[in-house]
């Protein structure tokens, strides 16, 4: 891995170096998107009225996680792939590289994630302006999950029981039904969180920085695809957390909430699932 991370620079730039300044640029987008979604959310109409899952006496504007999907967006569909160079696809823990399959981008790497998250963020967005039913919100996720499944390698094709036991692989169908069940499970997980000031925000941070480093040293693969996506990623809350840690001025809503609790269930998919389990469901016991 450390090898990979090292072979990027571009004009004399340590790949380092350039991450890092990505790294920057997506925090200070998202540290100037999220004021922004706090006057867009009140003419929309994404505002949070107080009730006994909040603890804000006031409406609130909730469309917040706005802020966090478009500086995530923007980094990694425009200035990730100018600095990061193709890689053998990740095909699982069970089979970590493909020798004869074509070198990937970062950007188609990258892209079916953005949409699917895109299907999960206006599928959030309409429920914070207008409350939709329980199914309708169910069918984004499917639909966001089914994304996922077909058009990326973020599946759950097997399982290796902890402590020594064996390594079991899934057939097709049972793949997809795993998948879907992981992804709408972990996505309703960190929403159902997202009820205290940069609750939600704040565990997602700590669970990807933890996937981060776990992804970065510890997997059997120099897939450095993941890491960067998860380091971005909490980058772009950290910016918005500015304005949602106690007293906050904004919420997630259920826009961002989703869109963290998917991207985090999809990350978790290529490798990462034991840790992902215990990372995002233990606030909820």
């Amino acid at each position: 891995m450390i090898d990979t991370i090292k072979e990027i620079p571009i004009k004399g730039i340590p790949f380092t170096v350039e991450f890092f300044i990505v790294l920057f640029v997506t925090f200070g987008m998202s540290l100037i998107f999220t004021p922004l979604m706090t006057f867009i959310s009140r003419r929309i109409g994404a505002v949070d009225k107080p009730n006994e899952r909040r603890i804000n006496t006031k409406v609130m504007p909730s469309a917040g996680g706005l802020a966090v999907f478009l500086s995530f967006a923007i980094s990694t569909l425009f200035i990730l792939p100018l600095i990061v160079h193709p890689q053998l696809p990740w095909v699982g823990v069970g089979h970590p590289l493909a020798p004869r399959s074509q070198l990937v981008t970062y950007t188609s790497y990258i892209l079916p994630f953005i949409f699917a998250g895109g299907v999960v963020v206006i599928t959030g967005l309409i429920d914070d302006v207008k409350e939709i039913s329980p199914k309708m919100k169910m069918l984004g996720l499917l639909i966001a999950a089914s994304i996922t499944w077909f058009f990326t390698h973020a599946r759950f094709d097997n399982l290796k029981i902890p402590f020594g036991g064996p390594f079991l692989e899934f057939p097709v169908w049972l793949s997809f039904i795993f998948t879907v069940f992981w992804i709408v499970s972990i996505t309703n997980a960190v929403n159902l969180i997202d009820g205290l000031d940069g609750l939600a925000s704040g565990v997602s941070v700590i669970s990807l920085f933890t996937m981060g480093i776990v992804s970065y040293f510890f997997l059997p693969s120099p897939n450095i695809f993941l890491p960067i996506t998860i380091f971005t990623l909490v980058a772009a809350i950290m910016g918005f957390f500015s304005y949602n840690y106690h007293p906050a001025i904004i919420y997630l809503g259920d826009t961002g909430a989703l869109f963290l609790g998917f991207m985090i269930s999809v990350v978790s998919l290529q490798g990462l699932k034991n840790a992902t389990a215990v990372a995002v469901l233990t606030p909820l016991l």
